[in-house]
């Protein structure tokens, strides 16, 4: 039996939400009203989804004439001294919290073992009322049914229940940091989804179904019920046939079934419904008559999705020694795998009662050409009524053989060869089966007679394989494929189609060639042992995204058409000493460096956007596939923040750069690390143990939280923590605010100012994964309770990380993202 709970900490909003602070937020809002507006100011009932901070409104507000200076000024001033981050983390947030227990029972005869094991979690996210309750069940079975063959069953069966009615972190990030939840009174506070004093003047609210147009967070999470529940079940069978000595023969199949079910019901006391519900009313603005489109209550919205697969695998095994000199092991099977992928969504409910069980109706029916329905401002509106699904099927065919001869226990002979098939290659067969192979040496070499006098080598095994493997790509196809809509247009009463790929004629199994030499070793009666690896790996037919012609229909395609070698070595260096007669250590250090280059492709030319985008259109012949390009900073001409482009030449930030990116884009370096360490360490003192895992990942880079330049847009204008940067920086140095008034091409500024090369960071950084502190408990004791073992244990996790670079962010969860808290876990573990 095990059982423990594990509890962390909050998150930090400062990290996850890194927004200036209110005084300093409206001060930029004041000088962005003024200078840079990039729309026109709300003034008309058309307006009304100019969602402004509170700022924003009063600036506006007052320029319009609605409100005095002072008025104006107060509101500022108010807004300045508001904090929601002790707000957010009272009523949003929660401690994460798991809670798991376990239980195994086992028992066996002479022919026979089961082993059934349960398994109950509780957890709670870090946000309030989103929790989710797993369930498992485990059995599995060995039967030796008669002499020559033996049976072996498996199941397992799994039940999760989540319930996500809480916030998620973009309802947080989207709010400014002085838009409070709760009034001083305990009142709920109206946090702006439309230009709400358009709504307060222009529009007859009491007239619409629902008169309560104000959204808060804290009444949205109370209003609805959000699930997602999943059901899977697993089952394993095989036979074991003993035909003659050394020569078996094994039968598996598996079959596995997923259920997801989904269900989101919203009463009419949340923002969701009540918008919904009065946007799609009619409203005639000269009679203020208006007319319902959809029914009051609850909107239901459902959707279920299965995955079905089923694996049979046959395998012949094959194992004997000939004149104790000779050993041979070989093995030869086939095997076909199916899996199949169906998702049924049902159109959305309006009008639900979830006691009663009953449904609205539309009113006035789902619109169309013939019957058009108009919403609140006047457009054409048409409502789902028809369900979608969708199906996909993946099936894969290998057969494989193995077989390896050793001769006097010192020198190994292998190879191996498998052929494999899928449906998502092309159905012509030189393309779709693909045959892959290896070979490889061993030599046991501490076995030779001129190693016996060195006393100090226990082991050391020397060993080389050579050979091909590949990959399938599933994110692209052979043939164009057309995307056709579930159900007919409603205006046009035709089924629709788009094409949603292309195809790749020629698409090929990726291939893998790969040589690898290696050395095991123990030395000094075990107190030193480890391995070393050298590989070289060389990748042919990679898909990458190429430009083509646009008389294809498209500017670009998946092909194979890239080639990519990976060069590495990897080290392994554990140790076992007794320190004292009650006190041992065990160690055990992880070292690996790889480094990969694009060896060839064929790109005519690449776009900036192309390659600061990243991914495989961004592969560059002769570079790092993971490459991290960036635009150098020219600082500002012409009152105007400018890059280097080809030759020296700058560029503003008001329209696109011309030419070849690689002409004038910096590679700043790689963004996988290519030097990774890993050491575990464990203390043993009589029955206490304490050990710790130190991850470390070095030689790489990342691109810090830059100013993110927010203009007055159809939203809230939310500056973040890096504005006092830009403040106090040099222009030379880093992209100031606009020298401009009424900089009118401000928004367009977020083309270059987030790729910028000055934001790149050394990522290099050490991880104290865990620390761990297990006690167990005299077997003197445990024997008057008749238990074997008891075991009390604490685990510490993600509890520090030590950072290289200067703006001091983890590099692998940048500011504005969800970065490891610590966690401490108390368990206990127990056998009879």
């Amino acid at each position: 039996m095990n059982a423990f709970t594990r509890i962390g900490k909050k998150f930090d909003l400062d990290y996850v939400r890194p927004l200036a602070p209110s005084d300093q937020t409206v001060e930029y809002e004041k000088l962005a009203y003024a200078n840079w507006r990039t729309l026109q100011n709300p003034i008309a009932v058309t307006d009304n989804g100019f969602a402004f901070s509170q700022a924003g409104i009063a600036l506006n507000e007052f320029n319009f004439g609605y409100i005095t200076a002072a008025e104006r000024d107060a509101t500022l001033e108010r807004l300045k001294t508001l904090d929601n981050r002790g707000q957010i983390s009272d009523y949003l947030l929660a401690n994460p919290v798991s809670t798991q227990y376990n239980l195994t029972l086992s028992g066996s005869t002479g022919r026979m073992s089961n082993i059934v094991s349960l398994m109950y979690e509780d957890n709670q996210s870090n946000f309030k009322e989103t929790t989710n309750k797993r369930y498992m069940v485990n059995f599995r079975t060995n039967a030796e049914v008669f002499n020559w063959m033996n049976f072996n069953f498996s199941g397992m069966l799994y039940a999760n229940q989540a319930r996500n009615n809480g916030v998620g972190l973009s309802d947080i990030q989207g709010m400014s940091p002085y838009d409070m939840l709760v009034n001083t009174d305990g009142s709920y506070t109206d946090i702006n989804r439309y230009y709400t004093p358009i709504i307060n003047r222009l529009v007859p609210t009491s007239k619409f179904p629902y008169a309560n147009w104000n959204y808060n967070p804290i009444n949205e999470i109370a209003n609805r019920d959000l699930r997602t529940d999943q059901l899977n079940t697993r089952l394993q069978a095989g036979f074991n046939f003993k035909i003659i000595k050394g020569l078996t023969f094994d039968t598996k199949g598996q079959f596995e079934l997923f259920n997801t079910f989904n269900k989101g019901i919203y009463n009419d006391n949340t923002f969701y419904v009540r918008q919904i519900v009065n946007q799609a009313t009619s409203w005639n603005q000269s009679t203020n008559v208006m007319t319902p489109n959809l029914p009051k209550g609850s909107i239901l919205n459902q959707s279920r999705s299965k995955a079905q697969s089923y694996n049979w695998r046959n395998q012949v095994n094959y194992n004997n020694v000939f004149a104790q000199k000779h050993e041979v092991t070989a093995l030869a099977g086939a095997e076909i795998n199916n899996v199949v992928t169906e998702f049924f969504g049902n159109p959305t409910t309006y009008g639900y009662n979830d006691q009663t069980l009953t449904t609205g109706i539309f009113p006035n029916g789902p619109g169309g050409t013939f019957f058009q329905i108009k919403n609140w401002m006047g457009s054409n509106q048409t409502f789902s009524y028809v369900n979608t699904y969708s199906y996909g099927t993946e099936r894969y065919f290998s057969a494989y053989a193995n077989a390896a001869y050793t001769y006097s226990k010192k020198y190994t002979l292998s190879g191996s060869y498998r052929t494999d098939a899928s449906n998502l290659i092309t159905d012509d067969p030189k393309y779709r089966y693909a045959p892959f192979w290896s070979v490889g040496l061993g030599w046991q070499i501490y076995k030779e007679n001129f190693m016996s006098t060195i006393k100090w080598i226990d082991r050391m095994n020397v060993r080389a394989t050579f050979g091909y493997n590949g990959n399938v790509d599933r994110s692209t196809s052979f043939r164009p494929l057309i995307a056709t809509a579930g159900s007919q247009n409603i205006y046009t009463g035709d089924y629709t189609a788009t094409v949603s790929s292309f195809g790749n004629p020629t698409l090929r199994w990726e291939k893998t060639r790969t040589w690898n030499i290696g050395l095991d070793y123990s030395l000094f009666r075990g107190k030193l042992y480890g391995k070393i690896d050298v590989y070289n790996k060389y990748g042919k037919d990679l898909i990458a995204q190429l430009s083509i012609p646009a008389i294809n229909g498209t500017t670009s395609q998946r092909l194979n058409n890239a080639e990519m070698s990976n060069r590495g070595i990897e080290l392994e260096l554990g140790t076992h000493m007794k320190i004292t007669r009650a006190l041992t250590w065990r160690g055990n250090l992880n070292f690996s460096y790889n480094k990969n280059t694009i060896e060839k492709l064929f790109i005519a030319t690449y776009a900036a956007s192309t390659l600061y985008s990243g991914g495989t259109g961004a592969y560059v012949v002769g570079e790092d596939a993971n490459s991290l390009w960036r635009f150098v900073y020219a600082g500002v001409i012409n009152n105007q923040p400018s890059v280097y482009g080809a030759d020296g030449t700058t560029y503003t930030f008001a329209a696109f750069t011309p030419g070849d990116g690689r002409d004038y884009m910096k590679n700043t370096g790689t963004l996988v690390a290519p030097y990774t360490l890993g050491f575990s360490s464990a203390f043993q003192y009589k029955d206490f143990n304490l050990s710790f895992m130190l991850t470390g990942k070095f030689g790489h880079v990342f691109q810090r939280l830059g100013f993110n330049y927010p203009p007055t847009w159809a939203s809230r204008v939310l500056p973040n923590v890096k504005l006092s940067e830009v403040m106090n920086g040099k222009a030379t140095d880093i992209v100031p605010l606009p020298y401009n008034p009424n900089e009118g091409r401000y928004y367009f500024w977020d083309r270059f100012h987030r790729y910028l090369s000055y934001l790149v960071e050394n990522a290099s950084h050490v991880r104290m994964q865990e620390i761990n502190l297990n006690y167990t408990l005299p077997k003197s004791l445990l024997s008057r309770f008749n238990m074997s073992r008891l075991q009390l244990y604490a685990q510490g996790n993600d509890l520090f990380t030590i950072y290289a670079n200067k703006a001091k962010e983890d590099p692998e969860y940048p500011l504005g993202t969800m970065n490891p808290r610590p966690k401490i876990t108390f368990g206990i573990k127990c056998e009879f």
